[in-house]
């Protein structure tokens, strides 16, 4: 009798272990065009010295930039940084094909935003197959959006249907691909409620694709006090709206459309860097240049 109820037990262990898993310490990393420019023998180093600070996985924004990283030399270099990755035990979650654009384009009437989207979807499929095929299925922990979805366009009905279906899409089609989690990250500017907000992003949750909030404390473009309502409203332990936090450990100095930051001082960034999310969500921080040790090889310009 006990051997058997010790056989169900470890059975039921395993297959519970995906939904018990502990939540992820995640750093994101941009790839950059300049960033090759550093020399190769540094990355393997790097990637070890973010691991042994305790993160655990690396996300890269994206695997394309427009044309960038889309062309044969751009693709083998990039792949080479995320094997690099991989071998410093840092688990990878992919991020596919970032249209400069997407914020303009996000603004089209409904018909034309819906070509959009498709269009989108289409592209990173084809990304997706791409890095499936030359890193390996089994290299791939998962799957990221690089669309960051504002509370300024989508409280539309119309424009919220739209997105929600083509969340649904990326969804259904990555699955084919290679079935992981899929992530997208959303931020808040004060446009909606804070209640409004977290309805936004349970509704991206229930379409299959995991939230990732933005703090905004990088960006300053609400008061401590304003952002932690939307946290708050959006981290609810008893039916949390998002999957985890995004935390950002730079210090923007210009304008959003020529966007450039700066490391935040060591004392600043010891600080930020201890933060962890609520309810067991993912700790996910903005991004592998802002680091401290980071700051001199990959400097931001």
């Amino acid at each position: 009798m006990v051997r058997h109820m010790l056989r169900w037990w470890v059975g039921l262990s395993l297959l519970l272990a995906p939904l018990l898993a502990s939540a992820t310490t995640a750093i994101f990393y941009q790839p950059q065009l300049r960033d090759r420019g550093v020399a190769a023998a540094q990355w393997p180093r790097l990637f070890a010295q973010v691991h042994a600070q305790g993160f655990d996985t690396l996300v890269v924004q994206w695997t394309q930039y427009g044309d960038a990283f889309g062309d044969p030399a751009g693709h083998a270099w990039l792949l080479q940084r995320v094997r690099e990755a991989r071998a410093a035990n840092l688990r990878i979650v992919l991020g596919l094909g970032s249209d400069p654009a997407f914020f303009q384009r996000q603004e089209a009437a409904a018909a034309a935003l819906d070509d959009y989207l498709q269009t989108l979807s289409r592209r990173n499929a084809a990304v997706a197959r791409r890095w499936a095929d030359d890193l390996g299925e089994d290299a791939i922990a998962g799957w990221y959006l690089p669309i960051e979805i504002d509370d300024k366009r989508w409280p539309d009905p119309k424009a919220r249907k739209l997105l929600l279906g083509y969340l649904a899409t990326e969804r259904r089609q990555l699955d084919r691909i290679a079935q992981r989690p899929i992530y997208v990250t959303s931020f808040f500017t004060g446009r909606m409620t804070p209640s409004g907000y977290a309805d936004l992003l349970g509704d991206m949750q229930r379409s299959g694709v995991r939230a990732w909030i933005q703090d905004g404390a990088g960006t300053g473009r609400l008061l401590k006090w304003e952002r932690e309502l939307y946290l708050g409203a959006a981290s609810q332990c008893a039916g949390p709206h998002a999957r985890g936090i995004v935390f950002e450990i730079f210090r923007q100095t210009g304008g959003d459309k020529a966007f450039t930051a700066s490391a935040l001082p060591d004392a600043e960034a010891s600080a930020a860097l201890a933060q962890r999310a609520p309810c067991e969500g993912d700790s996910v921080f903005f991004e592998l240049r802002y680091l401290p040790e980071m700051a001199a090889l990959l400097r931001h310009e």
